[in-house]
């Protein structure tokens, strides 16, 4: 009985011994997430990493899918089958990147790896290295055109009606006492109404007119909220800018959630915002919460002359990761995502547009300051 035993054991062992221990994969790892796009075909080869247990061949299926970045124009879409075993822990597939001379903004696609019906997916970044082209200009002053090669026109108002398009635009009427925020929050001096004195369309132009009457202040603020949200793309803004002390004209976003989680956890992005005592520098900024309130600004200023002598192009190119800024197709500003709790700068925003009189910033008008100033703005289109 006991010889019979242990000949039970040494079978059980043998048998244990030989069994191939069992392949348990957990996921992959690739070395390269962002390219650049360059001026002609690019072949990236990428390498992945498998992780897990690996003791048997193990056959990967891979494919490249579009996002923003489209098949034929920014990429050209791959597939195959990547092969690991024990001994060999990596393998590669090539990336063809399309490149051209036209800016555009940064755009991604996706590499999808499936094995036992599990998907894997990994975000594929691609870099613009082209420069805008130098800015144009007429009598008037500066301007944009209103194609982009690459880029699709996605939105635009060029204030060619007799009236403001209320499709897209509502007015803002008040002193913000109205939603609780007197003062717009900026202890603003203004009365804002939809008055033709205020705020009209005038031979292709719209012309928002801040003036001192009775005492006091009315001008206009409109805005695309629930009519025209967008996310990502290059907006441009042609417009002529008014000065003097305690004049803040203002072209900027707001986050469409800010109903939900209120500001500055919205997030907020000034294109143009420009205080009347220095009417040569314009400023860019964005607000947000990472925890706490945070901003980041920055500003530029003409080598002579200010922005109410003519008309100049404010610029904002915007995708996932960065915004920048520029005037005039010339870049003075940056801002990244630094690992920032809670970015919200890659959902949608609507468009402001207003001059406020007053405030914390500016300060109130004094004896210098003449009425009336006016905001024209041109166009406002958005590329994508």
């Amino acid at each position: 009985m006991k010889q019979s035993l242990i000949y039970f054991l040494v079978v059980v062992l043998l048998v244990l011994s030989c069994k191939e221990e069992e392949t348990l994969v957990t996921g992959f790892n690739i070395d390269k997430i962002v390219f650049t796009e360059g001026s002609t075909l690019q072949v990236h080869e990428v390498t992945v990493t498998i992780e897990g247990e690996i003791h048997s061949p193990v056959p990967v299926h891979y494919e490249i899918q579009q996002g923003s970045a489209k098949e034929g124009l920014d990429i050209n879409l791959t597939e195959g089958v990547l092969n690991f075993d024990q001994d060999q822990p990596t393998a590669t597939f090539s990336f063809e990147v399309i490149g051209d001379n036209h800016f555009e903004i940064t755009e991604s696609c996706v590499v999808m790896m499936e094995y036992l019906g599990s998907q894997y997916l990994f975000p594929l970044e691609i870099k613009d290295d082209d420069a805008l082209q130098p800015i144009q200009s007429d009598e008037e002053g500066f301007l944009t055109p209103d194609t982009y090669p690459s880029m699709q026109l996605k939105w635009a108002d060029e204030f060619n009606a007799t009236a403001l398009n209320t499709t897209d635009w509502t007015h803002e009427l008040g002193n913000g006492c109205n939603i609780s925020l007197c003062g717009w929050g900026n202890n603003e001096l203004e009365v804002y109404t939809d008055k033709p004195e205020n705020i009209k369309l005038d031979n292709g132009k719209l012309v928002i007119t801040a003036l001192e009457q009775s005492g006091g202040y009315t001008s206009a603020r409109i805005k695309t909220e629930n009519k025209q949200e967008l996310r990502y793309g290059r907006i441009d803004v042609r417009a002529k800018l008014p000065k003097g002390q305690g004049i803040w004209p203002a072209i900027w976003m707001l986050g469409e959630n800010i109903d939900v989680v209120s500001w500055p956890a919205c997030g907020e992005i000034d294109i143009m915002e420009l205080v009347g005592h220095d009417p040569a520098t314009v400023h860019g900024t964005v607000h947000y919460r990472d925890d706490v309130y945070k901003y980041s600004s920055g500003s530029t200023s003409l080598p002579s002359g200010d922005f109410s002598d003519k008309y100049h192009v404010f610029t904002i190119v915007w995708d996932f990761n960065t915004i920048t800024w520029y005037v005039d197709n010339v870049p003075f500003k940056q801002f990244a995502n630094s690992n920032i709790a809670g970015w919200p700068f890659n959902k949608s925003f609507y468009f402001i547009m207003n001059v406020a009189v007053g405030g914390n910033w500016p300060g109130p008008p004094d004896d210098t300051t003449v009425f009336p100033q006016q905001m024209t703005v041109d166009y406002i289109r958005v590329f994508q």
